[in-house]
């Protein structure tokens, strides 16, 4: 059973680390995969615990690095350019986190269950990987966790939008019967029914999937498959092989992703942090810890089951939802 541990006091980030093989990063040069968040998003995860993760790859003398990846939506975190500027305006400087700032935009096809996913080059290339984490609620997934790191972050802008695309919903009219459970569920009320019409905004459609869940003739298919069974191919194209380690915060936990540059709630009060190196395990046990707290929390305000991604995940080979929690 995969070992998950958890503490309040970031001092035992070391201690935890002990668990998981720290001593194999020594004389790696390692990604932190992370997040530096959205202009005017408040709860991005902050660069004083990025660098007290680089002060502990150091000290096993690891070469660590800040890592992210270009967005797919306009804006200045589309460029490399762009999100350098945004790292620093964020406080992610080589003087703040003791380590060099890394913008990824170039990849490398891997294929996983028969389709194909762009890796960018650096998390291609490296043997040992380090997962920093923010966990949050997302409008699409439910959560937004480690897999949502790896399997949205990781990849180029080709691979994120036919990740979004393939997950949008599809019409079978020959199978409606225009019941409408799949407007009364729809959280962004994209879909109308009226007078045997079916309609959907693409607008509004961020393609979750709940519709395609609630209907029972089978009438609203995925164009592709479910956006959280992509994620987490796409996270197990860019982690097969690796030596990994995930930390996860959670601490700020808000309703949408650190992208979010509008108004985005607190919706469960701070717990702590984890470490595992599997990334399914880590990811069930923040929702755990978190469900401990506040009940379901992550699928009554944005209405998706995050837990579909562990499942997921389990299915494919990226990891195990079966964990012993250690608490230090």
């Amino acid at each position: 059973m995969n070992r998950v541990v958890f503490f309040t006091d970031l001092t035992k980030l070391s201690d935890a680390l002990e668990n998981f093989n720290i001593d194999s990063f020594s004389d790696k040069s390692v990604p932190i995969k992370l997040h530096m968040g959205e202009l005017k998003n408040k709860h991005f995860l902050k660069p004083d615990l990025a660098r007290v993760v680089v002060d502990a790859l150091k000290n096993v003398n690891a070469e660590p690095y800040l890592y992210d990846t270009t967005v797919a939506y306009p804006g200045l975190r589309s460029t490399k350019k762009g999100y350098e500027k945004v790292a620093r305006i964020h406080g992610f400087t080589k003087k703040k986190v003791g380590c060099d700032v890394v913008i990824d935009d170039t990849g490398n096809i891997v294929n996983i269950e028969g389709r194909d996913y762009e890796v960018c080059d650096h998390i291609f290339n490296a043997s040992h990987i380090f997962g920093l984490t923010h966990l949050k609620g997302h409008i699409q997934s439910g959560m937004g966790g480690a897999i949502k790191n790896f399997g949205m972050g990781c990849v180029t802008k080709e691979t994120k939008r036919n990740i979004h695309h393939g997950s949008k919903p599809v019409f079978q009219k020959d199978a409606c019967t225009y019941c409408g459970v799949c407007a009364e569920v729809c959280p962004f009320n994209a879909i109308n029914i009226k007078n045997n019409s079916w309609k959907i905004s693409n607008f509004k459609c961020f393609g979750c999937g709940v519709c395609v869940d609630a209907c029972e003739t089978n009438a609203i298919i995925n164009k592709d498959a479910n956006f959280q069974y992509l994620l987490s191919c796409s996270a197990k194209a860019c982690v097969q092989n690796k030596n990994a380690i995930y930390l996860n915060e959670l601490k700020r936990i808000a309703k949408s992703c650190d992208c979010d540059p509008t108004k985005n709630p607190i919706i469960c009060p701070d717990i702590g942090y984890i470490v595992s190196d599997d990334i399914v395990s880590i990811d069930k046990a923040s929702l755990d810890l978190i469900n401990n707290v506040k009940s379901d929390i992550f699928e009554k305000e944005n209405k998706v089951n995050p837990y579909k991604q562990i499942k997921f995940g389990e299915d494919i080979g990226l990891g195990s939802g079966s964990y012993q929690l250690i608490e230090l």
